[in-house]
């Protein structure tokens, strides 16, 4: 009686439509064809509605389901590939393609005549092949026409210095028709770079590789290099890879029967048709790309050089810009720019007759993901310690321009401040003595000068009209009544807290039993009329339902990873529910 709480969720899931167009190349030749990838993500029935453009041809090539779970996150696509050529020369606009309550943004192709310049031919495309996981290697990667994943490091140049801050970007491509999850993050094989810490939440598109679509999880990232010399950057990701198998005849019995008193699952029908989903690990790695590491120049070098290289800009401010002496100041100095701010340093201003000093505080803002751009501020407290027209002299900060690969000095304006004198005793004691010595040396002064000393003066306190005990005062005594009376209702609100809180879990389990009474109902219907989708669909709810409810969660945070972690390897059949659920929603069942 447990099997289909799941309806209402899965059918809105299912309204929730994203589609997304792509056109390559956008320009090619008279006799040449282009090609057109319409994605639509998330479950759908229906199919794009093409335009009519006068002087186009669209023909169907191909389309291919694509069901992946990537670190957790199950997104859903289905491809229609169409050739585009043209009758004629010129610049033509492919509408909006809709598929159901969705639609994508307007395309733009050029067409050249043939003696013009036109982009390489496309050539006709297909769906990817299936690919056979279990020969493929696991410590390599292939190239992309022939590998359904693959990895890449976008790097601006391949050269860098020690020291220096590079933003790159790391790729992972997943062919549709895979269903994968990422085991790690992607990481160096090498020691003579470091790396930002990535996100767990990376950045996923779709993009066209050769005719293929392809699901993209992209890392923003900053390399830098700790030693200079002739080096390799390579990353590797390791990513587990899930297969299909067919279940075989006269296996054991389905784990659910403890779990449910009975599994559904016992069809030989479902069996066959899911089968089992064996997971393969699978490593990825990049092309192994030189990288050329220089060390930093130690000619010319400035003395306060702290290692910062990248290009920067400094400026200082100082508040207030009118003080008394003893009087602290606040003096800021603000270093702006791009590069590796973690060497961006400065003492700050020096202590010198006219400035009491003391260490500065830094904090960084950055601009970006990965800290490549920002500002980094430095306050210092300075404290004047003579009167007059005070300046408070120009602040330097030197770093390394890897452009101009040259040292650079920046300076700040010198800031005046304008201050006055104060009392004499400010004067004389610039810094307030503790209060134990300012006591001995008034005791002392007071002894040594016998004429300073005071008589003691006695003063009569305040008179009163009666002389009646201080506990048996009015207000006294109802002090502990009211104490009582507030302990009184807090017990009471307590209580009431309590037996509400009982209230609502009761509401909450019986809501509970009412939707899995409804779901065993729902999953007779579905095996009836044969819809494999909603049947498993209403099954994994269901199994949300119960493990939320003793798991005390919300159902929505019961997932697959969420079921491994708990159950910890104990809840195979669980998670073949879980499995099959996806695959029955996505490919198209």
């Amino acid at each position: 009686m447990l099997f289909g709480a799941l309806a209402l969720s899965v059918g809105a899931a299912q309204l929730r439509l994203n589609v997304s167009a792509t056109l390559q190349p956008a320009q090619i030749g008279l006799n040449e064809a282009a090609q057109l990838a319409v994605t639509v993500h998330g479950r759908q029935n229906g199919q794009p509605e093409l335009p009519r453009v006068d002087g186009l041809q669209f023909t169907p090539v191909g389309q291919s389901s694509s069901f992946q779970s990537i670190n957790g996150a199950m997104t859903a696509s289905v491809s229609h590939l169409y050739q585009v050529s043209a009758t004629r020369a010129g610049t033509f606009t492919i509408p909006s393609i809709r598929v159901g309550n969705a639609a994508t943004q307007p395309l733009s192709l050029q067409v050249v005549p043939q003696n013009g310049v036109a982009s390489r031919s496309t050539g006709r495309a297909l769906p990817p092949p299936d690919v056979d996981w279990s020969s493929a290697p696991s410590d390599r990667n292939h190239p992309a026409d022939s590998q359904p994943a693959f990895l890449k490091v976008i790097a601006p140049r391949h050269e860098l210095w020690v020291g220096e801050l590079m933003p790159v970007q790391i790729k992972a491509y997943f062919r549709s028709g895979m269903s994968a999850s990422l085991n790690g993050l992607p990481a160096l094989s090498s020691d003579a770079f470091t790396m930002t810490k990535l996100t767990d939440n990376p950045d996923q598109s779709q993009e066209i590789v050769g005719g293929i679509p392809y699901t993209v999880i992209t890392w923003p990232a900053a390399l830098s290099a700790v030693k200079a010399g002739d080096y390799t950057l390579n990353l590797e990701l390791p990513v587990l890879v899930r297969v299909q198998e067919r279940a075989a005849r006269g296996a054991r019995r389905d784990p659910f029967d403890s779990f449910f008193g009975g599994s559904p699952f016992d069809d030989s029908f479902f069996n066959d048709f899911f089968g089992r989903v064996a997971e393969k690990p699978v490593t990825l790695q990049t092309e192994m790309a030189a990288m050329k590491i220089l060390a930093l120049p130690a000619a010319e070098r400035p003395a306060d050089f702290s290692g910062a290289v990248g290009q920067f800009q400094v400026h200082a401010e100082v508040t207030p810009t009118h003080a008394t002496v003893g009087d602290p100041l606040t003096l800021k100095l603000e270093v702006n720019g791009t590069g590796n701010f973690d060497r961006v340093t400065s003492p700050g201003l020096a202590q010198s007759a006219d400035w009491k000093t003391y260490q500065a505080g830094a904090q960084f803002e950055p601009a970006d993901s990965v800290g490549y751009q920002g500002r980094k501020v430095f306050e210092q407290a300075v404290v004047p310690q003579q009167s007059g027209d005070l300046r408070i002299p120009a602040l330097s900060f030197s770093f390394f321009d890897p452009e101009t690969r040259q040292y650079v000095t920046r300076h700040t304006q010198p800031l005046p401040v304008e201050v006055a004198a104060g009392s004499g005793l400010a004067q004389a004691i610039p810094t307030t003595p503790p209060a134990s010595t300012a006591l001995e040396e008034s005791t002392s002064s007071a002894i040594s000068n016998p004429s300073e000393l005071f008589p003691n003066e006695v003063e009569t306190g305040r008179g009163v009209a009666r002389l009646q005990p201080v506990l048996l005062q009015p207000g006294l005594v109802a002090l502990p009544a009211s104490t009582l009376a507030l302990l009184a209702c807090g017990l009471w609100w307590v209580k009431r807290r309590d037996r509400r809180k009982a209230d609502s879990s009761r509401a909450t389990n019986h809501a509970r039993a009412s939707a899995l009474r409804a779901s065993l109902a729902q999953m007779d219907s579905a095996v009836n009329a044969g819809e494999v989708s909603e049947f498993f669909s209403c099954a994994r709810r269901a199994l949300q339902e119960r493990l939320a409810q003793r798991w005390h969660l919300p159902a929505s945070a019961v997932t697959l990873a969420e079921v491994n972690t708990r159950l910890n390897g104990h809840g195979e059949g669980i998670c073949a529910v879980f499995r099959a659920a996806d695959q029955a929603a996505y490919a198209g069942f």
